[in-house]
């Protein structure tokens, strides 16, 4: 309701006046603006569900992986455990020693065979206009990973 000389009363026909009208009476009620009671203890759990349905098979498909630390010249080398039988496919991923420095790391495949790959790990410095590249050194962990090439 418009108070009697208020803004929502003197704008009858303005549409300002009746949001204007519409906030006053907002502000008015009083439904539903206490906050919820005080949530009561828990329940018993309920029975389990119905068994889902089989998922698919699951391929057989070998994937090795391992952990790794460089030498002094910044290589590491990785005899897999069992040769492929072709090249494999390999992801190698460098943790930086340092995450809060300037000189991001990067692995590097050098040699990959059916029974060993070799990488090197490089320091970049950023510099303008170009970049410069020096071996980590040793002690860098390298996460790789290899599985023989699908389809």
């Amino acid at each position: 309701m418009a108070t009697r000389g208020g803004p929502a009363y003197r704008f009858q026909g303005n549409p300002l006046g009746g949001i204007l009208r519409d906030l006053d009476r907002r502000a008015r009620s009083t439904t539903n603006r206490g906050g919820k009671g005080r949530t009561g203890p828990r329940g018993p759990a309920g029975p389990p569900g119905p068994q889902g349905p089989v998922g698919p098979a699951r391929s057989a498909e070998r994937v090795d992986a391992s952990v790794l630390e460089t030498d002094v010249d910044g290589r590491a080398r990785w005899t897999f455990m069992l040769p492929f039988t072709g090249l494999p496919v390999l992801s190698a991923v460098a943790v930086d020693p340092d995450p809060g420095g300037e000189q991001p790391v990067v692995a590097v495949l050098e040699e990959v065979a059916a029974t060993h790959a070799v990488l090197r790990v490089w320091w970049v410095r950023p510099q303008p206009g170009s970049g410069v590249a020096e071996p980590a050194g040793p002690g860098v962990r390298v996460h790789v990973t290899a599985r023989p090439v699908s389809g």
